[in-house]
């Protein structure tokens, strides 16, 4: 093989095994080369070939020693560089091998049926749930729920309408044509055009974004300077980029500086998952379908929340979606409002982000209503006296000369609150009237003022149990908050 040639196959071998994506394999690394490679190497020998290979003692193997080992021609050598050959000789077998690296997410060198499902979905966003069934059974022949790389390739091979469409579609979505999406994402963060970030530039880019937390942002530059050089080259964003594992927090970085898809929905689905969350709750869920204008008639409120629930969109149990649970949520909500998921999708890029609420908005939803305001001042008074123990509103400070017997009014007999009020300020005065009515006339009853029974009234909280307060207090106070 030309020289040339030689360097871009062992380069495909270091994209493939370099899981940190520091340049170079470490011992770990190249076991999995030779485990995966050379099959019937043994662990004895492949010891031996590491050490072989780690000319420089240091534990790990550059890419230059690599190349050198190979060409120095041992038996070993020979047996890999065939392998080598094989695996990045042929255009779609290096096609399929990118596909595996970037969703083969426990590098386990299979795909099971999960990930599986995420290829079809970002391969070709028009397959259904349905359709990516039927490709799964298809592939998954020995039914032990996992393809590898041998076995996806040779189904491409099979040449049927399937199989065509899912091969266009990785040529169209590997390759050439992905570089050239990293390589315009770089260079939109490549302020001075040098062909390096600054890791402190691109932290305040992330920062600017207004999509991830300070804990967020510190993993992500961590994960990106592996060096810890403070630059990154193009090489260590493009693999940075390729690579199919690493922590959460770097996997929807990914999303958004640099969309694995086409149109960029990745990017919108983790905007509104929300600061210092890479997944999505009901919550999110509904203002995402209420900011796209999708809610209507058809798709009301309990609608999306029997989406959000439905068990093809997650497991019962979970509270929470990623970016592939919720393509299929998309797939539901276009089912019923009779419309193609593309015109979702479409609706949803086009917002973008979260809809921000205006504070001066007139929205009668979004701030009580003028006449509320007496009765938000009162539930806030009383709330305030009732988190006050028996013992001190008894008090002098508490025993207002005001008359509260009327206070219920305020609530109404249909509001918790207000039925409490009634019991509270209303029984004792009745039940002390009527222990005392034989030691007064009926003139000296008549003569109590107003203020009289108001102290009465307030009195009477000083004989309430003390759980009666607390659930008085915790009524006024849950009413206060959602009329703020």
């Amino acid at each position: 093989d030309h020289p040339h040639g030689l360097a871009q196959r062992i380069q495909q071998v270091f994209d493939r095994f370099d899981k940190d994506g520091g340049g170079s394999l470490d011992r770990t690394e190249l076991q999995s080369v030779f485990k995966t490679l050379c099959p019937v190497f043994t662990s004895k020998q492949i010891t031996q070939y590491v050490h072989e290979l780690d000319r420089g003692g240091d534990g790990s193997v550059s890419h230059s020693e690599f190349i050198h080992w190979i060409k120095n021609g041992s038996g070993a050598a020979t047996e890999v560089y065939k392998m080598i050959l094989k695996e990045t000789g042929d255009a779609m077998s290096a096609r399929v091998r990118e596909v595996f690296q970037r969703f083969d997410s426990d590098g386990g060198g299979y795909l099971d049926r999960d990930e599986l499902a995420r290829v079809f979905r970002t391969l070709n966003s028009d397959f259904t749930f349905k359709d990516i069934d039927v490709l799964c059974k298809d592939l998954d022949r020995g039914g032990d729920g996992k393809v590898s790389h041998k076995e996806f390739l040779h189904w491409l091979k099979k040449g049927n309408d399937l199989t065509q469409a899912v091969t266009h579609a990785i040529l169209r979505e590997t390759g050439e044509a992905r570089d050239e999406r990293i390589k315009k994402a770089f260079q939109t963060y490549d302020a001075t055009g040098d062909g390096s970030l600054n890791i402190e530039e691109l932290r305040k880019a992330l920062k600017v974004l207004g999509t991830f937390s300070e804990d967020e942002v510190k993993k992500i530059c961590a994960d990106l300077d592996k060096s810890k050089d403070g630059e990154v080259s193009y090489a260590e964003f493009a693999a940075w980029i390729k690579a199919g594992h690493g922590p959460k927090e770097a996997m929807k970085a990914k999303a958004i500086l640099a969309p694995a898809d086409n149109d960029g929905l990745e990017a919108v689905f983790y905007n509104f998952c929300g600061v210092g969350h890479s997944d999505m709750d009901g919550k999110g869920f509904k203002k995402l379908c209420q900011d796209c204008s999708l809610m209507d008639k058809k798709l009301d409120t309990t609608t999306v929340d029997l989406i959000f629930a439905d068990n093809r969109v997650k497991p019962r149990g979970t509270n929470r979606i990623d970016f592939y649970q919720f393509e299929i949520a998309l797939e539901l909500v276009a089912e019923k409002k009779g419309i193609s998921k593309t015109d979702v999708r479409s609706a949803m890029i086009a917002q973008g982000t979260p809809k921000t609420v205006n504070a001066t908005s007139t929205n009668p939803t979004l701030k009580a209503r003028p006449k509320d305001n007496a009765r938000l001042v009162s539930e806030k008074r009383i709330a305030a006296i009732l988190s006050r123990s028996p013992r001190e509103l008894g008090k002098n400070p508490w025993r207002k000369e005001v008359d509260n017997t009327e206070l219920w009014k305020v609530f109404g007999l249909d509001s918790k609150a207000g039925r409490i009020l009634k019991r509270v300020y209303s029984n004792p005065v009745q039940q002390m009237t009527a222990s005392t009515s034989r030691l007064r006339t009926p003139q000296s009853s008549r003569m109590r003022s107003p203020a009289s029974r108001g102290r009465h009234g307030m009195s009477g909280l000083s004989g309430m149990k003390e759980e009666q307060i607390e659930e008085l207090s915790g009524t006024l106070n849950g009413s206060s908050m959602q009329l703020q």
